[in-house]
Order: C-alpha cells, then structure tokens, then sequence
C-alpha cells in the first residue's frame, strides 16, 4: 500500500512539475512586461539581468529579441479601446514614434511569424512610409487594398502588429513611456 501511495505522489509530482513548467515557458511571461496602452514591451528581453522565465522562452528558438543597445520591440495585440485586432476589420494606426535612428512595423500571426499577404508585404520601415504635412505616420491596415501607406492583413482571425524601434534611447527606461509616445491604433470598421 505504501509502494502505491508513494508512486502516486511521485507521479502526481512530476506532472505537476513539467506542467508548470510548460505553463511558464508556453508564452511570454508577465515578469519583465512593460504594458504601454495597447503595445507591450520586454526591455530587458535581450539585456544580461533577463530574469529567467524569458530566457527559457526565447531558448525555445521563437524569437531573436533585440539588445539592449540595439533598440526595443512592442507588440500589439489590441486595438486603442482594448479589443483583439481581427482581419476582418480595417485599422488606422496614427500619430508619431519616439525618438529613433529607425524602425520597422509589421503583420504577425500570434506566435510572432509572418503571414504570406498580397504584395509579399507584411510591414513597413521608417524609409518607406509616406508621411502627413506634420511629419506623422498614417498606415491603413485592412485587408482589402488601401489607399496611401496600405499595411496588409490576414483577411480572418486574429493578428499582433509588431513595432521595432531600433537605435533609441527610450529602451532603457519603456516603463515610463506614455501611450501617446507610441502610433495609436484605432479601428475603423468591420465587415
């Protein structure tokens, strides 16, 4: 009886223990999460103090995060009022970016790859995009063609947008960013 009873909580141990652990390492994790309205941001993702739930996720090979000199990458699963960006919606991402040398902002799906969308573009940079008489970003995201700076998307299901500024100085300190500092993203309609 105490052979079986003791198999038991072994078992029952070890499965609670892988369980946990995939549970930490299946995402990004919450511990070093910058959350600046609707974009989210790991600072420290590519520092040498990353704490070590992020450093099990990233070596499951999913992403290449940026050095902390390199820049800072934010990511956006919402919309300016809080709701899940879907492909059947349009949306206008507006206003400016921090202080940069560059960046770049693209299409994902929810684990962070690329879609293969018209026009094989699934994002813009700094270089490309055509820009108001003031100087500020207008990017129409939709997937049906748009006029102006068209960002293609997925034409169902959800998506993330990905914003990486590269060269800044703000990487050090993304906890104090307001979300003004960053492209608003507002939805324009559904179908």
């Amino acid at each position: 009886m105490r052979v079986v009873t003791l198999a038991y909580v072994i078992a029952l141990g070890a499965g609670l223990g892988f369980a946990s652990a995939q549970y930490a390492i299946a995402g990004r994790p919450l511990f070093g999460m910058a959350q600046i309205g609707p974009w989210t941001s790991w600072p420290r993702s590519g520092s040498k103090d990353i704490d070590p739930y992020m450093r099990a996720y990233l070596v499951r090979g999913v992403h290449l995060p940026l050095g902390a000199g390199e820049g800072l990458e934010l990511i956006a699963d919402r919309d300016a009022s809080g709701q899940l960006l879907d492909g059947r919606c349009r949306y206008l991402i507006t206003g400016t970016t921090p202080t940069t040398r560059g960046w770049t902002i693209g299409v994902t799906d929810l684990d962070g790859r690329a879609f293969r969308l018209p026009l094989e573009r699934s994002g813009f940079s700094d270089a490309e995009i055509v820009r108001d008489e003031r100087g500020d970003l207008r990017i129409a995201a939709a997937a049906g063609p748009e006029a102006g700076n068209w960002l293609p998307l997925p034409t169902n299901g959800r998506f993330q947008l990905r914003l990486r500024l590269y060269d800044t100085p703000i990487s050090s300190h993304a906890n104090e960013m307001r979300p003004e500092t960053l492209p608003r993203i507002g939805r324009a309609d559904c179908r």
